[in-house]
């Protein structure tokens, strides 16, 4: 291995050649040695330093008493999402961490014969820490909502600035959706800070929330190994294939590999390198490879050894006595304080809720929770599942205790529990007429400080809208959030696709800046959120926009409508209960208006055209090529726009813009080119109101 071209190492895990996922290494190692040349020197003189450990140590190894622990918070960079990954994922994680660098894992049987001998375990056990900066109780998750994205950009990680606590007291673990490292040659999984770098930059682990663990979102080709392979550089191990068949990765009994994808696949013979003495076969089960995590499953002698030095050495403090008192990983011999959390705040009747003891400092002997309002109202258990059956607001209190004493955590207000079937039913309309509708329809807001406002300034029905009001001062990354009602979607009649959709205006500055907006849903009543919808730019803004500052819709042209055309298609058809959130994210820009949100069949505003005096039809349908849409008005109408959309609502192509004569029209409409067969909407919208058309397209 060249050791001198490493600072920091992002790790490839690859399921198959077509398929590779890239490191990001060379890049980001490049930035840094250009911020700080003396990390190569700092590199070298701790290489020279191991070398001599791991030689001096080698008969040692497997004969430690002691053993290392390491405290470990993970940084959960979310935006609601299934990226908000469950504590379960998260402890499944530790499990697979201390089996792997304990050798008590379970694939380890399918070591092959010439490697069993060199095997070893790394005698380091990793725990959550229980103390957070600081000095309260917490679960060793730290979990962030992250408005401006939760993507990892390796040239100036933005992610880190979100939550960095001191590297010498904390493994930090940061867990986000995507990482960006600039080369364009693939997927990096994650990476690691060298311990020789660790006073260079934010020391830690940066990793994509599908290679945490091995349940939940996690990829079912990893088993976890993509955290153990991050550790090790963490620790201060070289991919086993660093330099090819000629250089090492300063462990003698790790055989030489290639290249970095040779073993991508385990190859069951694979021999890349006849360097060695004696030649040995690639040893794809090592974590320092890049084969499948799934094939992974031993350290080496000397990959242990040269851990050891680093902890012993550039990370001795994390795991002192001193340490892990201080991050609660060591109980102290005080009486505990109480704190707990649970899965959920909100959850729907006959669902149950999971509690944590989070108590720390001393230990606990003896625990008394009480759930007011709960099916079981007491329990002595540390993590006690109940279930609430009754809507209401209920508090949770948890007391703890051992020989030092006592103490109690009660949280008033905890626990919000709502009806199992939603409020409201399809058809429902929110148009802003009539008051606002936090006050008076069972609309909420999600945001403490940046909040939508009713305002009658402007509107694409009637005289009132939501607005979320952003203007240049309103700092970039504010989130304006609010949830609707809950729905029974399921009560809708049998043979429609409910929709959720509803108008917006909203134009950028420049073409620099742009607002964006998402949509969420919850069936679980609000306990969990999943994003169904995303817009900015210039497909948040209307059609043809033209910049502007402190915009302020004049026009009903002015304004698009956003949405889902099928809940059906993503699987939230018959949900008993349907919660949908709306964030706007400030960039600084310009104002976003909301008008007429609905969930029926229909459209938003689409049942505004008299039917007895507005009337439309489409023929032939199904359609292979182009239809004709048929539109007859008892009155002329000043302006139209009709436009094609897809099932999602999202614009296929523009039909007519225009005026409407009084009497028949006809359009045509055709099958877009390498568009899809399926169903599309016909969306009419006009000075007077709305219509809507469902259209399928089939091959001929």
């Amino acid at each position: 291995m060249k050791l001198s071209l490493f600072g920091i190492l992002a790790l490839v895990l690859i399921p198959s050649l077509r398929s590779q996922h890239v490191c990001g290494t060379d890049h980001y190692y490049e930035q840094q040695v250009a911020k700080n040349e003396s990390i190569k020197h700092v590199e070298s003189e701790h290489n020279l330093s191991s070398k001599k450990y791991v030689k001096s140590a080698q008969s040692e190894v497997n004969k430690r008493a002691a053993s290392y622990t390491i405290p470990v918070v993970f940084h959960v960079i979310h935006t609601g999402g299934n990226e908000n990954i469950s504590r379960e994922q998260i402890l499944d994680q530790i499990r697979i961490l201390n089996e792997d660098f304990s050798y008590t894992n379970k694939n380890k049987v399918n070591l092959r014969a010439a490697f069993k001998d060199v095997a070893a375990s790394g005698d380091i056990e990793f725990k959550l820490a229980t103390i957070d900066p600081s000095g309260n109780c917490f679960d060793g998750i730290n979990r962030i909502y992250s408005p401006a994205g939760v993507d990892m950009d390796m040239s100036d990680e933005p992610v880190k600035d979100l939550a960095y606590w001191n590297y010498r007291k904390y493994l930090n673990v940061w867990v986000v959706t995507n990482i960006e490292s600039g080369s364009g040659t693939g997927t990096v999984l994650g990476y690691a800070v060298f311990p020789w770098t660790s006073n260079f930059n934010k020391d830690g682990i940066v990793i994509r929330h599908d290679r945490v663990g091995s349940i939940g979102t996690a990829s079912n080709t990893d088993d976890g190994r993509t955290l153990t392979h991050e550790v090790g550089h963490w620790l201060g191990l070289y991919h086993t294939f660093q330099g090819g068949c000629n250089d090492g990765d300063n462990c003698d009994d790790t055989p030489p590999v290639s290249s970095t994808f040779t073993n991508a696949n385990c190859p069951a013979n694979g021999n890349s390198c006849n360097t060695d003495f004696p030649d040995l076969p690639d040893m794809w089960e090592n974590y320092m490879d890049y084969s499948n995590g799934t094939c992974m499953s031993a350290f080496t002698k000397e990959q242990v050894a040269r851990m050891h030095y680093y902890l012993q050495t550039l990370r001795s403090s994390i795991y002192s006595s001193s340490n892990l008192l201080s991050v609660g990983v060591q109980k102290q011999n005080v009486k505990p304080t109480a704190a707990f959390n649970s899965n959920t705040r909100t959850v729907c009747a006959g669902k149950p809720v999971t509690f944590y003891d989070l108590s720390c400092k001393g230990e606990v002997s003896a625990r008394l929770w009480t759930f007011q309002g709960a099916v079981q109202s007491t329990s002595t258990e540390e993590t006690p599942s109940v279930i609430y059956n009754t809507p209401g607001t209920y508090e949770v209190k948890l007391q703890v205790e051992n020989n030092y004493g006592s103490d109690v955590q009660t949280q008033t207000n905890y626990i919000k529990v709502l009806e199992e079937y939603g409020k409201e039913n399809p058809n429902f309309e929110e148009g802003f007429e009539n008051g606002d509708p936090i006050a008076d329809n069972g609309f909420q807001h999600l945001s403490p400080t940046y909040r939508f406002d009713r305002t009658n300034s402007a509107a694409y029905t009637g005289n009132y809208s939501f607005r979320a009001n952003i203007n240049s001062l309103t700092p970039a990354g504010s989130v304006f959030s609010f949830q609707t009602p809950s729905f029974e979607i399921s009560a809708l009649e049998t043979g429609f696709s409910p929709k959720f959709t509803f108008w917006a205006s909203y134009a950028q500055p420049n073409a620099d800046i742009s607002e964006t907006l998402k949509i969420y849903i919850s069936t679980d009543c609000g306990g969990s959120w999943e994003q169904i919808y995303q817009r900015n730019g210039s497909s948040l803004a209307y059609l043809n926009a033209t910049y502007a500052n402190n915009w302020k819709p004049t026009l009903t042209t002015q304004w698009r409508r956003h949405g889902l055309g099928s809940l059906s298609s993503l699987g939230y058809g018959d949900a008993k209960s349907a919660i949908f959130r709306i964030d706007v994210i400030s960039a600084g820009g310009n104002p976003v208006y909301i008008d007429n949100i609905n969930l029926s069949p229909y459209f938003a505003s689409s049942s505004h055209l008299d039917a007895l005096t507005f009337k439309t039809d489409i023929y032939p349908n199904p359609a292979s090529q182009k239809a004709t849409l048929s539109v007859i008005s008892e009155n002329s109408i000043s302006d139209a726009h009709i436009a094609l959309y897809d099932v999602t609502g999202r614009l296929v192509s523009i039909i007519y813009k225009g005026a409407l004569t009084q009497g028949k029209q006809e359009f045509e409409v055709k099958h877009p080119t390498n568009a899809s067969v399926g169903v599309y909407y016909i969306g009419i919208n006009t000075t007077e109101g709305s219509a809507t058309q469902r259209l399928i397209f089939e091959n001929e």
